[in-house]
């Protein structure tokens, strides 16, 4: 009964079946967190960038 026990740990511990997906929720998981953690500075940086760019525009003179 015991060695059944251990080898059907064992066959639990080795079988890979399903870690790429484990493995892939982890990367979403981490890359979920660093968007919410960096939002702000992004958030800031596009419109520091849609400003300039406006502003370029607007400040280009008109060829005629």
């Amino acid at each position: 009964m015991m060695t059944k026990l251990i080898q059907s740990i064992k066959k639990f511990i080795n079988d890979e079946k399903g870690m790429g997906a484990v493995e892939y929720a982890i990367i979403i998981a981490i890359m979920a967190g660093a968007i919410t953690l960096l939002w702000p500075k992004i958030q800031t940086a596009l419109g520091t960038a849609i400003d300039n760019v406006s502003t370029q525009i607007t400040n280009t003179p008109k060829q005629q």
